[in-house]
């Protein structure tokens, strides 16, 4: 309903009232209006697994009070529509898509949020002033990247909270965030690889309240600004962080729009330790014999394990070691078995004792591709295996020795080596490795990598991405990393033991300030997130599983939120931002403080009412 109808019939009916008191129910009703959509979830069965993607078993719905608008065919639109739709239906969040062109048309009384995934706002056209008509009548509009300088955005500028500036660009080289906006904001200063130019230089007015700055002049790169009449407001993303990196910055800020947002999380820290337990492998120890007066051997043993337990110990990780039974380069059965054993015996019953899990790596080194696979000139020393028969012989190796090493093992992680999987190389593990549950490759693109999403893939297989890696912990290892701390609420990371031969992976550093980068990172992760779930590579899949299958079905209160959990398992985890107001009661879960406005959830039952004040 239109803010004019509703006063003409307020005025009606209460003309007798003191006017402050008739303006205050007019927004009582905007905001009941505008807040009274249900989203509505199809949920799976647990054990329906297998068939499910993870785009299956995202929230959707009939009625949606989310609208994204995109252009489509735009390049730059449509990168960002498919980062929006990954994040909302993460989040559980149901949306309709609206091309711009069609903008004009939309019913805006059933929406009470606003996506752009566009940055020109002249394709809306007329449309624009119906936009801020809706938001001064209490939506909330976000954007995502730095609006283009256009006759649109001239107009509506002032409505953002800019006061000064907008015609031109600031150089933005890292950002810090404000007040405890964001997981681990506030426990390091981000940069970028190189200095950019996608910043608008603004002055703002002092009601704006500003979440991101650029970290060296103080440039506003995140803001909301109330506009209207209290409960509407723009959120304004003044960068072009885009990509994986920029999605911890896209749902920070699609939380600021309701005064109570809850969406589900994976919440869980995983290690790997590749090529672990495995032979003594060759390469270059000079470093180690320069900095330790040691083997490589010995090394392994009195230096780098023990670091690895002193983690175990401190932090509470779990460790998962992927096994490699040989480095040879053999693709062509017969594939013998190693029989020196005695380091797989006293690491991985190590491991196991301190409540570690053992997965699979490979017989040896080499990713299990055909020789239909192009390796574009990048693993020269990597050979090709001639037929799935030949790969299928070698994991049938690698298991027999691994199930008799450790009898009564089970292994259901795979990690490819140098994360790198064919098709058919998929394909075989699942048919070859029946109790195979995750695979654990990479979350970052590259190169021949087999990149992954977290879910659940359609023949059933978890894909558990590894997120970060190595002991160098260079400054976008810390920008990923604070991204999915903010997004799924998930850490994953892997280290080889030979980190420390590599000149590439920084053994010219030396062990002591390689294991102080990992310390330091370790640090920066348990800082920010204390209460996030140590678990191992399996324990990884179960809760991606759990994020994975449930949904929500939300029902908005005038003073809080309550939500239905489908596919509800007795257990789920949730991140809620508290926008306005503090907590009085909830009920159907536990809740744990993490930064500011941000709080853990616990889900304990599959109704859970939140009431805040």
């Amino acid at each position: 309903m239109r803010k004019d109808v509703v006063l003409k019939e307020l005025k009606k009916k209460f003309q007798i009232l003191w006017p402050l008191v008739a303006l205050f129910i007019i927004g009582v009703v905007l905001y009941c209006e505008r807040q009274g959509i249900v989203n509505k979830g199809v949920s799976a069965k647990k054990s329906d697994t297998a068939g499910i993607s993870q785009e299956r078993t995202a929230a959707v719905s009939a009625k949606s009070d989310t609208a994204v608008i995109v252009n489509g065919g735009d390049e730059t639109s449509d990168m960002l529509y498919g980062e929006m739709s990954l994040i909302l239906n993460g989040m559980k969040v149901a949306y309709d898509t609206v091309e711009v062109s069609n903008a004009a048309e939309m019913d805006l009384t059933k929406y009470n949020k606003i996506v752009l995934c566009i940055t020109d706002l002249d394709l809306f056209g007329d449309a624009i002033q119906d936009i801020v008509e809706w938001v001064k009548s209490g939506g909330a509009l976000m954007n995502m990247v730095t609006y283009d300088i256009s006759s649109s955005f001239r107009v509506l500028r002032s409505r953002l909270g800019i006061i000064e500036g907008g015609e031109g660009y600031a150089p933005v080289s890292g950002f810090t965030v404000e007040d405890d906006f964001m997981i681990a904001g506030d426990k390091h200063e981000y940069k970028y690889d190189e200095e950019y130019w996608f910043s608008l230089s603004v002055l703002l007015d002092e009601h704006a309240k500003v979440y991101v700055r650029e970290s060296e002049s103080g440039l506003p790169l995140m803001w909301e600004y109330g506009y209207g009449y209290g409960v509407g407001k723009f959120v304004v993303i003044n960068q072009a962080l885009t990509s994986k990196a920029g999605r911890g910055f896209w749902t920070a800020a699609f939380t600021l729009m309701d005064r109570v947002s809850v969406y589900p999380v994976i919440n869980a820290s995983a290690f790997y330790l590749d090529d672990f337990p495995a032979p003594v492998p060759g390469g270059n120890g000079e470093y180690i014999k320069k900095e330790y007066g040691m083997d490589i051997s010995n090394f392994y043993a009195n230096v780098w394990w023990k670091d690895m337990l002193d983690w175990e110990e401190k932090y509470g990780i779990i460790h998962t070691g992927l096994i490699i039974e040989d480095y040879s380069d053999i693709v062509e059965a017969p594939f013998p078995r190693t029989e020196s054993v005695e380091r797989f015996r006293f690491f991985g019953n190590m491991l196991l004792n301190n409540g570690g899990e053992l997965g699979f790596h490979g017989y040896n080194h080499m990713p299990l591709c055909l020789e239909n696979f192009d390796y574009k000139g990048l693993y020269d020393s990597y050979k090709l295996w001639k037929s799935p028969d030949e790969m299928k012989a070698a994991i049938d190796e690698l298991k027999s020795f691994s199930s008799e090493l450790f009898e009564g093992c089970e292994f259901r992680v795979y990690v490819p080596p140098s994360n790198i999987l064919s098709k058919e190389g998929r394909d075989l593990l699942v048919s070859a490795l029946p109790e195979l549950r995750a695979i654990a490759s990479t979350y970052l693109p590259g190169d021949c990598v087999y990149e992954q999403e977290f879910g659940i893939a359609d023949d059933g297989i978890i894909e558990t991405p590894r997120i970060t890696s190595g002991a160098i912990m260079d400054e976008y290892t810390y920008l990923i990393a604070f991204s999915e701390l903010n997004f799924h609420y998930v850490q994953s990371h892997f280290i080889h033991p030979d980190d420390a031969l590599d000149e590439d992976r920084g053994a010219a550093l030396g062990w002591h300030v390689m294991s102080q980068n990992l310390e330091n990172y370790l640090s920066y992760i348990y800082e920010s997130a204390p209460n996030i779930e140590n678990v191992t590579g399996s324990g990884m899949a179960d809760a991606v599983e759990t994020y994975s299958l449930i949904t929500m079905e939300r029902q908005k209160r005038l003073m809080g939120l309550a939500f239905d959990i489908g596919g509800f398992n007795g257990r789920a985890s949730f991140m809620m931002r508290v926008n306005n107001g503090d907590i009085d009661e909830i009920e159907g879960a536990d809740y744990e403080h993490i930064t500011g406005d941000l709080y853990l959830l616990t889900a304990y039952d599959s109704h859970v009412e939140i009431s805040v004040r």
